[in-house]
């Protein structure tokens, strides 16, 4: 008789899902927020658990409902979530296969053999990365806040991995002057007048909308000014909300004002 331990089975479930849906939104370039890809990886190893003590729970409606509240869980509402559905499907079986061959060859199933079956199923599903990989080049950035807006030529950078660390939503970096007629005169104002401060200082000033976030460049580690903005667009796709990065100096970039990561979608 096969025992199987609830607190390996949660954990096992936990991370499995959880990884599983991080490389299906990153194979359909979804906005990745690692607390909801937690959650719902928790929420997956709660269903696991349903389904030993309750077995209709593992019927095909009741996998079916699992598999949508995953994902609204951790993608919420993404216009292609049936893409990352499709995805993390296809990721599940590629997963289970790797495990059943490894099982068949060793013949049990172990531990090591299922980190190793892990490791390879996570470097099959890097290989469609490295094809598709991330998209550079020139683009148009439309941003929107309380003040006004502005149009920006923007550079998609491969090598920009910043996002919100709450919402996983890209991070746009731009001069602080370009973005300035995003806020109300009196924002601009206090940005006017604290333009030599440190940044806490300046956060001190500011108040509420606005927030310190880790920046690295190759001169060091800083911490940056920034804040959200409720729209923008890039080449006129809409990108919901997202945070922006005050920049002291102007972003030169093969004519480019702003800075947004490769893997923005559009």
């Amino acid at each position: 008789m096969r025992v199987i331990y609830l607190d390996s089975l949660i954990w096992l479930e936990l991370t499995v899902d959880t990884v599983l849906l991080w490389a299906a939104g990153k194979l359909c370039l979804a906005r990745r927020a690692p607390v909801r890809l937690l959650l719902a990886g928790a929420a997956g190893s709660l269903y696991a658990v349903l389904t030993v003590f309750w077995p209709p729970a593992a019927s095909l409606p009741g996998k079916a409902a699992s598999l949508l509240i995953l994902l609204l869980i951790a993608y919420g509402r993404e216009p292609r979530l049936w893409r990352i559905g499709l995805a993390f499907l296809a990721l599940c079986a590629l997963f289970a296969g790797v495990c059943a061959a490894v099982a068949a060859a060793a013949g049990r199933v172990t531990a090591r053999a299922l980190l190793f079956s892990a490791g390879a199923s996570l470097g099959l599903c890097a290989l469609p990365f490295r094809f598709a990989g991330r998209k550079g080049g020139k683009c148009s950035l439309f941003l929107r806040g309380e003040g006004g807006a502005v149009t920006l030529p923007a550079f998609r950078d491969t090598g920009h991995r910043l996002t919100d660390p709450f919402s996983g939503r890209p991070v746009v970096i731009a001069g602080e002057r370009e973005l300035r007629p995003l806020f109300s005169p009196e924002t601009r104002r206090i940005l006017t007048e604290t333009e030599g401060l440190a940044p806490e200082e300046r956060l001190y000033a500011l108040g509420r909308g606005f927030c310190l976030l880790p920046l690295r460049t190759v001169s060091g580690d800083a911490l940056a000014l920034s804040a959200s903005v409720p729209e923008a667009r890039l080449d006129g796709k809409d990108l919901g909300s997202c945070r922006v990065v005050f920049s002291r100096r102007p972003i030169e970039a093969d004519g480019c004002r702003a800075l947004i990561g490769g893997d923005a979608e559009t």
